[in-house]
């Protein structure tokens, strides 16, 4: 019985002859901080989630849409013609269908004068927070102007139904288009106008895009505009709200000739030159499930660990080869042992 009080099924090594590291403490305990600073970066990934973007074909077949505008124009409202027309032959005036306000042309605080916006792409949260519906408001507040202001301009907004299809939006002076018998005199022409919104489909006032705030300012009369945009759906999805829009790429020509040939070449005026693209964008707040989570977040630290090991041994290994044992980072020289009588 004495014996089996005494027996040791798990024997320990004695103290005399183990070696203890001199330097594996720090490094454990940068490796523990390092792997709770990645726990802690999946967790706010997995709660914040992550932007998703699909590109595919519209499903959804669309015959219409509309042009949401508010626009200044250095041309008083009784010399203005505005028409539509696109590739299946449909023309159409739509001065019925916008608004016409006399107005002192100037450029509103912020406008960017004969240059573009900076280009910026607006994130989901963003997005989804302005994607308010609205309505133009029926008419400029000119209270505060002076009595002896001069209403040199025209300010021209409104939505214009047309065909889903490549299409112009025309701006022009009377006596200059097709349609109009009446001239309009010379000193009268001056296209510099400002866009204060352009948009397509819902009219989200409070969504930027690449022409809202922008202008141009010239001081000949036969200098027209040329803007081309190419439509895309856009849908915006995050916690079962969504937001139907329609983002656009921007293009723009200048281009001035004599007024007296203005009939034979093209038009004078503003033109907006659209197209509607077949392709869509749906992009959407995605968050994996928890237990993909999970092997995600196991997979990862244990990867770290795997590879701090290894970096480590053989870190130890080249400095022992190189500058001998006394630098080994494992193992502090042992200095315990009492020396044998052989020595």
């Amino acid at each position: 019985m004495s014996g089996l009080r005494t027996f040791d099924a798990f024997p320990k090594t004695e103290d005399q002859h183990v070696k203890k590291s001199s330097k594996g403490g720090v490094s454990s305990i940068l490796t523990y901080l390092f792997l709770a600073f990645i726990a802690w970066s999946e967790f706010g990934s997995f709660f914040g989630g992550y932007v998703d973007q699909q590109y595919g074909v519209a499903s959804d077949v669309r015959e219409t849409a509309q042009i949401n505008m508010d626009l200044f124009v250095h041309t008083q409202c009784k010399w203005l013609s505005c028409f539509a027309s696109d590739i299946t032959g449909d023309r159409k005036l739509v001065q019925k269908e916008l608004s016409f306000e006399d107005m002192p042309f100037y450029f509103p605080y912020g406008t960017n004068v004969n240059d573009r916006n900076e280009i910026r792409t607006a994130g989901l949260d963003e997005i989804l927070s302005e994607a308010i519906p609205a309505q133009f408001r029926e008419k400029l507040d000119l209270s505060a102007l002076a009595e002896n202001q001069e209403f040199d301009g025209c300010h021209i907004f409104g939505s214009i139904p047309v065909n889903m299809v490549r299409g112009d939006l025309i701006i022009t002076v009377r006596g200059f288009s097709l349609s109009d018998f009446q001239r309009t005199p010379v000193e009268a022409i001056n296209f510099s106008h400002v866009f204060n919104e352009l948009s397509f489909g819902d009219f989200y006032p409070y969504i930027d895009n690449p022409l809202d705030k922008t202008g141009r300012l010239t001081n000949e009369p036969g200098t027209s505009y040329r803007y081309h945009t190419s439509v895309v759906p856009t849908t915006y999805r995050k916690l079962g709200a969504e937001v139907y829009t329609n983002q656009y790429s921007l293009g723009e020509k200048e281009s001035t000739v004599p007024i007296h040939n203005a009939r034979r070449g093209p038009v004078v005026g503003i033109t907006l030159s659209y197209n509607f693209e077949a392709l869509s964008i749906t992009i959407s707040d995605e968050r994996i499930s928890f237990w993909q989570f999970i092997v995600r977040l196991v997979a990862i630290l244990s990867f770290i660990v795997y590879i701090v090991s290894w970096t480590f041994r053989l870190t130890d290994k080249l400095l022992v080869v190189t500058l001998g044992p006394k630098w080994s980072l494992r193992y502090q020289n042992d200095t315990r042992q009492n020396p044998g009588i052989l020595q």
